[in-house]
């Protein structure tokens, strides 16, 4: 794993974490919901959201950005990212998409939480 160090690949990231109140900037999908549910019990998605702003933005938490060598999803995605914040003295770990890969894109940034379990 490497920390994710492309400036723009970075500012995308943010860009999307900077959005977190706006519906579908931060999307937590399929087993995420679950893992938020059962790992950090009672916190809200919308509260989730901003703790990965702050995680990032604020506090200069670390992303690791993970070549995507997994089936399935090795043949959709390049790369993942992945987050490991503190949240109620629980390390976890976050693993996120960012859509579109294209830098050249013009489309707003969307981050997929697909994974949130303890660290």
């Amino acid at each position: 794993m490497a920390r994710l160090t492309d400036p723009d690949i970075l500012a995308r990231y943010k860009q999307a974490l900077v959005e977190w109140n706006v519906e579908g900037a931060i999307v937590l999908r399929g087993r995420a919901r679950d893992g938020l549910r059962t790992t950090v019990e009672g916190m809200t998605e919308k509260h989730f959201k901003e703790v990965l702003y702050r995680f990032v933005c604020q506090e200069n938490g670390e992303i690791d950005q993970v070549k995507e060598e997994r089936e399935p999803w090795c043949k959709q995605w390049e790369w993942r990212y992945d987050l490991r914040p503190t949240i109620n003295g629980v390390k976890l770990y976050v693993e996120s998409r960012l859509f579109p890969e294209s830098l050249s894109s013009r489309q707003e940034p969307i981050i997929y939480v697909v994974q949130i379990k303890p660290a």
